[in-house]
């Protein structure tokens, strides 16, 4: 009987084991290992857009146990809304990549052509890896340099999967980017120019900023004292951009153009022309033209040329009455002028530039003005000194503009510092 039932049991565990084995009494296949992970250390990268320059992240791979080979190169999608900023922003950017702590080498930015993109706004590469046997973790080293015009891209992530050569999923992550406004470039932040008492001529370059709108002085060079006005033919900028002329004590007209050097903004002095010691007041505007006031108040415009060698043409009259005001200066593409009792008017670039009648009809925008000792035209944002007065106890008031309608006006004054008072003449 013990012998009957021993063989029931073992026919019995044997017909188990038959009814579980695979057909063909192959061995069962082994389950795929779960994908390791991709960790972007401390989070999506904020990537300041403006002169400040590339910022890294890495991303640290934990890969399933045991694997080894190579892991190709990926390019990954992100999506972002159609129109952010411009067609094609992806090669504006610039990266470099680093495997395991090796050499940096580019890795490229693109973007799909916006009518096939299906959504994606830009392509990243990321680069191949090998993994040798017995390691456990990959590391990626991205850095990331982006222009101030890319700021508006915001906050970007996609979803990661590396994949080994036969396509299997070996790690699974996310990629993230915030892109911020940073510092604008210098080419595109305008300066002000401030002379001493003792001649000397400073430079403040504008921030970018609007709670600290200039940064500290920059000393341009002395003899300064030599003029008797000075005036901008254009936005001077941080780059040292932009053209200036000025006029001495015997009324001769000297051209300064721009350097293009951060630390030396002007080449050297170029003679115009003397006779300018009949004009009251000189202002210089965007494109080189310059406007001048006789001591009857007629307003005259010198068109700009553009070679130094003869920086204007033949003047033309733009009108009378002009002795009405205390102060005329730059404004954007035209002009600020403000009477003596404080009322400010504005001249706007006239739509059909006619040489003799380059503004539209002036309109009031404001009153109070009289409280500035000194006032000057700059840039042209909200964040560039569009305009600039300094109050009678030496304190500077910056002012950006606003734009409605097609015109524009001195907007949101904010304070620029104190102690302006130590300058006699600002540009």
């Amino acid at each position: 009987m013990r012998q009957l039932r021993r063989v029931l049991v073992t026919a019995g565990l044997a017909l188990a084991l038959a009814s579980t084995a695979p057909a063909g009494g192959a061995a069962p296949a082994a389950a795929a290992p779960e994908p390791g992970t991709l960790v972007q250390e401390g989070g999506a990268l904020t990537v300041p857009a403006g002169e400040e320059g590339p910022v890294t992240t890495r991303l640290t791979v934990t890969l399933p146990p045991g694997f080894s080979g190579a892991v190709p190169g990926r390019r990954l999608a992100f999506q972002a809304p159609y129109g952010t900023p411009g067609d094609r922003p992806g090669p504006r950017i610039t990266s470099t990549c680093a495997v395991d702590g090796g050499a940096f080498a580019p890795c490229a930015w693109d973007s799909p052509d916006p009518e096939t993109a299906d959504g994606v706004w830009l392509l990243f590469d990321l680069p191949a890896a090998h993994v040798s046997a017995g390691a456990s973790t990959v590391t990626y080293d991205i850095t990331v340099d982006a222009g101030s015009e890319l700021a508006p891209l915001g906050h970007l992530s996609t979803a990661v999967d590396l994949r080994d050569t036969a396509g299997t999923v070996v790690a699974e992550g996310e990629l993230a980017f915030s892109f911020v406004q940073g510092t604008p470039e210098a080419r595109l932040r305008s300066s002000l120019h401030a002379r001493d008492r003792d001649g000397v001529l400073w430079q403040y370059d504008a921030t970018g900023r609007g709670d600290t709108p200039l940064k500290p002085r920059k000393r341009v060079g002395g003899g300064w004292n030599a003029y008797t006005a000075l005036t901008k033919l254009d936005r001077t900028t941080a780059a040292g951009g932009g053209d200036l002329v000025a006029r001495d004590r015997a009324g001769v007209l000297w051209y300064y153009r721009g350097s293009g050097r951060e630390g030396a903004p002007f080449e050297p002095r170029r003679r115009v022309g003397g006779g300018w010691n009949a004009y009251t007041s000189l202002v210089g505007l965007p494109g080189g033209d310059l406007f001048a006031r006789d001591r009857d108040g007629v307003l005259w415009r010198y068109p700009g040329t553009g070679p130094a060698a003869q920086p204007f043409g033949r003047r033309v009259r733009v009108g009378g009455g002009w002795n009405a005001y205390r102060s005329i200066v730059a404004f954007g593409d035209g002009l600020i002028a403000h009477t003596p009792d404080g009322r400010q008017w504005r001249y706007e670039k006239a739509d059909d530039w006619d040489p003799a009648v380059p503004f539209e009809p002036r309109r009031l925008v404001g009153g109070g003005w009289n409280v500035y000792t000194a006032l000057a035209g700059a840039g042209r944002t909200f964040e560039d000194p569009s305009l600039v007065a300094r109050t009678g106890d030496g304190r500077l008031v910056v002012y950006g503009v606003v734009r409605f309608d097609g015109k524009s006006e001195p907007y949101h004054p904010r304070p620029g510092g104190r102690g302006w008072n130590v300058y006699d003449l600002l540009a």
